[in-house]
């Protein structure tokens, strides 16, 4: 019996197919991931309906095949499924971010097609590539081979055997519909009823099952399911509760402040007391990963972290110590500083910011020359769209560095050649970002400091080659003539895990939008009396309303969070961020977090998280998720600011 059904082509090619999914499975939750993140975790709620997905995706595709009776077809269609089901894995596994249309347009941009960080993409880590281009390579063969090999049976069969093989009953491709179908439908009906818990036969199966942006790409089914339950998902009627809900995280004045109850995200201009009395120059630094745990230790004494750093905060302005990041990765964190708003997990919004109604703080200042100095491509970073409508060409990327780990060093001389260009009699704004502390922290030259396996140890060492390099920078700031009206914005683009307080974060929940380094510096009396540390929360969604201020800009904008200079956030409401369908509420001193999707909320106080129920904690929640569905409705139908 099993002899006669491999003699069935169609049973046959389903059969490696589902071997090579298989392989791909495995390989994808076996192999290493680069930013030390567990996939099973990562993954929780969501494996089964992967599984399910892809077993049912060949099914269902192979037996559309048998109807047609073209086997041919079926395993030249596999060669082109497979190659893209590859591409997927090695991209999420790598970048975290699911193969799609804005993926390929913002990291395979047309400009940067032979860039070595276009080619990087494809692999996280020397074995993971040679696995999954070798994979690539044999089902290019095998599917070769199986075309051959048919046509050259189908030339030695007579007209007789011909007419029965045309005969065969339509069971088998009926079977695998069926079966096909069966499989995609039940995560389906898990998902809408509900189901959770966990089983262990004989290993852990999380029954929480969840759908979302994140879940990889079973390249037919999958695609078609998820976009057709994201668009009822997100399409979310804003009621006054949910408002509500969305105010708790709001400035007290800003429901007042909106003029259109359509945008409740958008306001008129704040009517609070202003600091700015004259646009200032702004000098803007993205700090890869600067973590605000270690750099707050500089409070303490250990100014040897960042000593240069420590001398542009002595000329006078604010230090942050409760920052926070608008989530990971950098993309996540750049959108929530430059649009004002959080970024949401469903909704790529780089990838249609084009085509969109946002605005960045930068298209804010009209008077201002501006430009932006990158040390990584902004392909890599899928911050290109924000580049270019930011910049237009007047940007620029350091160039490969012929000694590996010196991209700070052409980075800063890069910036300082920018500086130079500025004008002195008109108002500017520059903007830079690093790259030396990026995860694994291997981003210095070998000649400056060691290399440890202590992952903290290398951080610091590349937080100090990092703050040599900007020393020069300011060291070229220092010596401008207006020098006295200009103001340092210093942040990180988001946290990153290094040691086991970090790992203390129930994963992946808290790592990815945590607590970053604020610094807001200028010599000039009127805006600073020296530095200041501050308690009160600041976050990401702060920078705008800041830089508004900075740069004597009074205009109605999208921007939710509070003016640093002359506002403070109040002790009991929290900074809000959303990250893997989760949310996560930053506090003066504690922080909530838990899925979107789950029940659960986790306290963390210390780097120690428990898992809590008091009413405070579950009010807090229940604001989050009400918030979410408003952000997910805003972006969904366009309404973040009016047309």
């Amino acid at each position: 019996m099993i002899k006669q059904l491999l003699k069935n082509p169609f049973i046959l090619i389903t059969s490696v197919a589902f071997l090579l999914q298989t392989i791909m499975l495995v390989l994808f939750y076996a192999l290493p991931d680069p930013l030390g993140l567990s996939m099973s975790e990562m993954f929780a709620g969501k494996t089964i309906w992967q599984v399910f997905m892809a077993y049912g995706a060949i099914l269902v595709m192979s037996s559309i095949f048998a109807f047609l009776k073209s086997p041919r077809a079926l395993a030249v269609f596999y060669i082109v499924y497979f190659f893209f089901a590859v591409a997927d894995y090695e991209i999420f596994r790598f970048n975290h971010q699911r193969l799609s249309y804005s993926f390929i347009r913002t990291y395979f941009h047309v400009s940067n097609i032979t860039d070595a960080t276009t080619v990087s993409t494809l692999g996280g880590d020397g074995i993971g590539t040679v696995l999954w281009i070798g994979l690539v390579f044999m089902i290019l063969a095998g599917g070769i081979a199986f075309c051959v090999t048919y046509s050259i049976r189908q030339k030695r069969m007579t007209m007789m055997e011909k007419r029965i093989a045309n005969l065969s009953d339509k069971k088998v491709p009926v079977t695998m519909l069926a079966s096909g179908i069966v499989l995609s439908v039940i995560p389906l009906i898990l998902f809408i009823a509900g189901v959770r818990g966990v089983t262990n036969f004989p290993f852990q199966i999380d029954w929480r099952f969840t759908l979302g942006k994140w879940t990889l790409t079973a390249p037919v089914l999958h695609i078609a399911g998820l976009e057709s339950f994201e668009f009822f998902r997100d399409g979310y009627s804003i009621t006054d509760e949910l408002v509500h809900d969305l105010d708790a995280f709001l400035p007290a004045d800003f429901a007042g402040a909106r003029p259109d109850a359509k945008f409740p995200g958008y306001r008129n201009a704040s009517q609070h007391v202003y600091k700015a009395t004259k646009p200032y120059n702004i000098v803007f630094i993205f700090g890869e990963s600067y973590k605000g745990r270690v750099l707050n230790k500089m409070l303490e004494g250990d100014t040897a972290l960042a000593p240069n750093l420590w001398k542009m905060a002595n000329v006078g302005g604010l230090w942050f110590k409760n920052a926070y990041s608008g989530s990971y990765p950098t993309v996540r964190g750049t959108t929530s500083t430059y649009l004002g708003f959080p970024s949401h997990p469903n909704r790529d919004v780089p990838a249609f910011y084009a085509s969109n109604h946002f605005k960045g703080f930068q298209q804010y200042l009209t008077n201002y020359h501006r430009a932006y100095m990158t040390v990584s491509n902004p392909v890599f970073d899928h911050t290109l769209p924000f580049v270019e409508r930011f910049y237009g060409d007047n940007w620029r990327v350091i160039e490969d560095p012929k000694i590996p780990g010196t991209s700070d060093s052409l980075g800063m001389d890069l910036a300082i050649e920018m500086l130079n260009k500025m004008p002195t009699d008109s108002a500017w704004f520059l903007a830079a970002n690093t790259i030396a502390t990026h995860i694994p922290f291997y981003g210095y030259p070998d000649s400056y400091a060691e290399k440890p396996e202590d992952a903290m140890m290398r951080f610091k060492n590349a937080l100090r080659y990092t703050d040599e390099q900007m020393g020069r920078f300011f060291d070229a700031l220092y010596a401008r003539p207006d020098f006295d009206r200009t103001v340092v914005v210093i942040l990180g683009d988001h946290d990153t895990p290094v040691d086991s307080i970090d790992y203390k974060v129930p994963q992946p929940l808290g790592v990815s939008a945590a607590q970053i380094f604020i610094g807001i510096f200028s010599p000039d009396t009127t805006l600073f009396k020296g530095l200041e540390i501050r308690e009160d929360v600041a976050s990401q969604l702060d920078i705008g309303p800041t830089i508004l201020d900075l740069a004597q800009v009074r205009a109605p904008n999208h921007f939710w969070g509070y003016d640093l200079l002359t506002e403070k956030r109040p002790a009991e409401q929290p900074a809000l961020f959303y990250t893997q369908n989760a949310y996560y509420l930053g506090f003066r001193d504690s922080v909530l977090t838990g899925g979107l999707e789950s029940d659960d909320v986790f306290k963390g106080k210390g780097g120690a998280f428990e898992l809590v129920s008091d009413s405070l904690s579950l009010s807090w929640r229940a604001h989050a998720v009400g918030a979410s569905k408003v952000l997910r409705s805003l972006l969904r139908n366009d309404n973040m600011l009016p047309h």
